[in-house]
């Protein structure tokens, strides 16, 4: 009955709202139908869905003559669905009309046509840009590009290490990064491309030019203030080409010299190899991390720091530097304290000690000299030096590198300003090289030596005669063949017999 009631009043409405309109307007947006189960010459509105205005009237506890007041549910559903009653537009795209010449033919020509067209634009401007570049190098600059267009994670082996050796070429990017960093960078390391007239800025990035050429834009001056060039130099400003870089890394302050030009703008199609601030910190701090690691343990290998704790370890590694000495070189002199404390990280020394021994001269006389007799070798994962420090003894052997060495390296001052605590740690761990050796020993080692010594002398001279008895030589026969004399074969003997 709810129904029934309100139904006729909403078309009473609906009837009622054509008549506000002007005639030409009402005729517009309403159109005239029968529906099932209406009347004849009801009167519809455009953008209007009655069936969930059916739905919508149908609510119960809706406001009606024979309820005064709307409950909370009802009012809460109506809320939610009266918007469905309105029809929304549906949103067409233009068509594309169809094109009246054969496709495909007309297609295909013009882009053969435009692919050799671009090819051929492309090698002329790669030769016009490696023309700066010596021929030496163009192979190699060539590489280097094709390499850099893959991304990083698609690179092999072999391409990371190309791209190393190519950049250890340029001098600029030698003075720039270690070794140790071109080589993780190498694995990082992106191109990237720019078009005639592009202005590309350095901050906290580092390009190098590797093909085309650019002309500076911006620097800093002996204040770190940003400067223009036109306005220094003016015209006359000399071109960037291969090889050149620009930008800043923050964290380097060679970087920041009179001429680091940080903007450039560039005069041809250039390609740049780019690496960015993140980047560089990123490799120095794994390189220190690693760089830690490797120093640890180093000095725990010791034998004398095996036992001892981490938070003395750490104290240690904080103070310890790499150093490489070549072959024949004198670490530590006997009757010195040593300069340093050192580890050896690779290749390994002499021991010498001095003694004084006659020595026969000519004319049967004998004089007093100053030996060196080899007493040992200090081996990898081996230290010297920090008794004589911290005890400030004189050191009682000489110590020479027998091979290239590379010592992990504490100085004398650094040592000697640890605390108490690690000092003592020091004394009680550590032990001076020969600490215990005598005299007597000395001394057996040098009868020893000489005697070996005079052995092999011995050996060398009687083997030495005995081959050269009656003008027998090592690797030359006694006999001799004359060449020229024509020699018979077997077949050729059967034949003449």
């Amino acid at each position: 009955m709810e129904t029934a009631a309100q139904t006729p009043l909403l078309h009473t409405r609906q009837r009622q709202r054509p008549n506000i309109m002007s005639a030409p307007a009402a005729s517009a947006v309403t159109r005239s139908w029968s529906r099932p189960g209406q009347t004849q010459g009801f009167q519809f509105f455009a953008g209007i869905d009655y069936q969930n205005l059916d739905k919508l009237c149908t609510i119960c506890g809706l406001q009606s003559r024979e309820n005064h007041y709307t409950t909370p549910e009802a009012h809460r559903t109506f809320m939610q669905l009266y918007r469905s009653i309105f029809l929304q537009p549906k949103h067409r795209l233009p068509k594309i009309p169809d094109l009246t010449v054969s496709r495909l033919h007309q297609n295909t020509e013009t882009d053969e046509l435009v692919n050799k067209d671009q090819d051929y634009l492309n090698k002329l401007l790669d030769k016009k840009n490696m023309e700066d570049i010596p021929k030496h190098m163009q192979k190699k600059i060539k590489i280097l590009i094709r390499i850099l267009k893959k991304l990083p994670f698609n690179r092999t082996r072999a391409e990371r290490l190309n791209t190393y050796k190519i950049l250890k070429i340029f001098t600029a990017i030698n003075t720039q990064f270690t070794d140790e960093e071109l080589k993780q960078l190498s694995a990082q390391i992106l191109m990237e491309s720019y078009a005639k007239g592009d202005t590309v800025y350095g901050n906290q990035t580092f390009y190098m030019i590797i093909k085309g050429s650019a002309k500076p834009y911006t620097k800093l001056n002996d204040k770190l203030q940003l400067v223009y060039f036109d306005s220094v130099y003016g015209t006359t400003q000399k071109m960037l080409t291969c090889g050149d870089t620009f930008g800043e890394l923050i964290p380097v302050p060679s970087q920041k010299t009179k001429e680091n030009v940080l903007s450039v703008v560039t005069e041809d199609k250039c390609e740049f190899v780019k690496i960015s601030t993140g980047q560089y910190e990123h490799v120095k701090r794994d390189l220190m991390q690693r760089d830690l690691l490797v120093k640890e343990e180093l000095i725990q290998a010791c034998p004398f720091y095996q036992q001892w704790p981490k938070l003395s370890l750490h104290k240690l590694v904080e103070l310890i530097k790499w150093k490489q000495f070549p072959e024949n070189y004198v670490l530590v002199k006997e009757g010195e304290i040593s300069s340093f404390a050192g580890f050896i990280k690779s290749g390994f020394c002499y021991i010498f000690k001095d003694i004084e021994a006659l020595v026969k001269v000519p004319l049967g006389n004998v004089q007093s000299e100053v030996k060196h007799i080899i007493m040992g070798k200090l081996q990898e994962k081996e230290s010297f030096g920090e008794i004589s420090i911290i005890l400030n003894k004189p050191f009682t052997c000489t110590i020479i590198t027998a091979t290239k060495v590379e010592l992990g390296v504490i100085s004398a001052s650094d040592l000697r300003g640890l605390d108490p605590v690690n000092q003592i740690l020091l004394q009680q761990t550590a032990a001076p090289i020969l600490g215990s050796l005598t005299q007597e020993e000395v001394n057996n080692r040098y009868i020893a030596l000489e005697k070996e010594k005079e052995w092999q002398q011995f050996k060398q001279k009687v083997i030495k005669e005995t081959i050269v008895y009656k003008g027998i030589r090592p690797d030359t026969g006694k006999w001799k063949h004359d060449w020229n004399k024509k020699e018979y074969s077997k077949g050729n003997v059967s034949q003449s017999v």
